[in-house]
């Protein structure tokens, strides 16, 4: 290959880079909370909390705080992009304390006493056994509430279900899962490609792909828009350019390549079964399942099925229930419609399962 050619895939290259970066900067987002709180944790981080109060005027405030948890690789902007995209700020409106969580080494998470997340050493364990615990417990001594309703995504309801086999999860409300994986032997994978790169390179860098992709989103939407489900090209580039944590854990990537192998959720050192917890859930609990999906849908039905609790619900979000849409894994939270369709459902149950509320635990639905 000529110089020449050479020199112009490389100005190209440096381009198409600077003009991701900008991009990324114009689309940068700030979190409205009404306040941003930092939880310690007994190994030496500090976790952040964004809060948002009961909105003045809105319906009576509910006596049991919200802490809502995003899933992997993500932060605080997956449930409270903006005002039309946050479940957050919703379930403020509709009379809550709100609380986002951030995992340690997502957003603003950070160890205390460097504010910096090397070295990344941590497994999805912590996020059970440490950053789950911490955040419960916090929540409780500053509201002065007995029990929390908790809301997650992905891994953010996995962690919560984890929790129940360790015995963390007695302070627990009710839990609105938010499409969570429960059987893992449905997406059994032995593809190894993870698990390689995170052998050998110790963090995962999504800030070096983000730039290439917000300028492939600018280009031609239409390349990202049908796969993920997001109609707005602008939406899309707020996720892109405020969703995604700049690092990862390798040894997070690693646990999850070793969980897919085995087709279980178990602990890293291989001696705590996190499924186990499915049969320990002691909580009303709500499983929203999206209707347009790669796994087999039985992945998050099982989470319900094995609940050994009476008021649980499971709600396919599709057209042939009734919505606009066939939801999937990202539009549930992040669809132009969630905010009218989806956010609504999650407030109602968990309104009528807070202190003074009525419900009927045989009905398939609240009454």
């Amino acid at each position: 290959m000529t110089s020449p050619v050479l020199s112009i895939l490389f100005l190209g290259t440096l381009a198409w880079v600077v003009f991701g970066i900008i991009l990324r900067r114009r689309h940068r987002l700030e979190t409205l909370a009404d306040e941003t709180h930092t939880v310690p944790t007994d190994d030496g981080w500090a976790l952040a909390l964004h809060r948002y109060r009961p909105a003045p005027g809105g319906p009576p405030p509910v006596l049991e705080p919200v802490i809502v948890c995003h899933g992997l690789l993500s932060n605080r902007f997956n449930v409270d992009l903006d005002e039309r995209h946050s479940v957050a700020r919703h379930l403020r409106a509709s009379g809550f304390d709100v609380w986002v969580m951030e995992l340690r080494g997502h957003g603003r998470s950070v160890r205390a006493t460097t504010g910096r997340l090397w070295p990344f050493d941590w497994t999805i364990d912590d996020y059970i056994r440490r950053d789950l615990p911490a955040v419960i417990e916090y929540v409780r001594r500053e509201t002065g509430a007995e029990s929390v309703h908790w809301v997650g995504h992905s891994l953010g309801g996995m962690i919560l279900y984890a929790a129940c086999a360790l015995g963390l999860t007695d302070r627990i409300r009710s839990a609105v899962m938010i499409d969570v994986p429960a059987d893992l032997s449905l997406i059994r994978s032995r593809k190894l490609a993870g698990a390689f790169y995170g052998k050998i390179v110790p963090i995962i860098p999504p800030m070096l792909f983000i730039p290439f992709v917000l300028v492939l989103g600018w280009i031609s939407p239409r390349l990202l828009l049908p796969k993920y489900g997001i109609r707005s090209r602008r939406t899309m580039l707020r996720i892109l350019a405020n969703g995604i944590v700049d690092v990862g854990c390798s040894r997070v990537a690693l646990h999850l390549a070793r969980i897919l192998r085995q087709g279980r959720f178990v602990s890293w050192d291989g001696t705590v079964d996190y499924e186990a917890g499915l049969d320990r859930i002691h909580f009303p609990i709500m499983q929203l399942a999206a209707a347009r999906r790669r796994s087999p849908e039985r992945t998050v039905r099982t989470l319900i099925e094995r609940a050994p609790v009476t008021d649980r619900i499971y709600l396919r979000l599709g057209r042939s229930e009734g919505l606009s849409e066939d939801y999937n894994h990202f539009t549930i939270l992040l669809g132009e419609r969630a905010h009218d369709e989806v956010f609504p459902i999650i407030g109602d149950f968990l309104r009528r399962r807070s202190t003074g509320a009525r419900w009927d635990a045989r009905a398939h639905w609240p009454t």
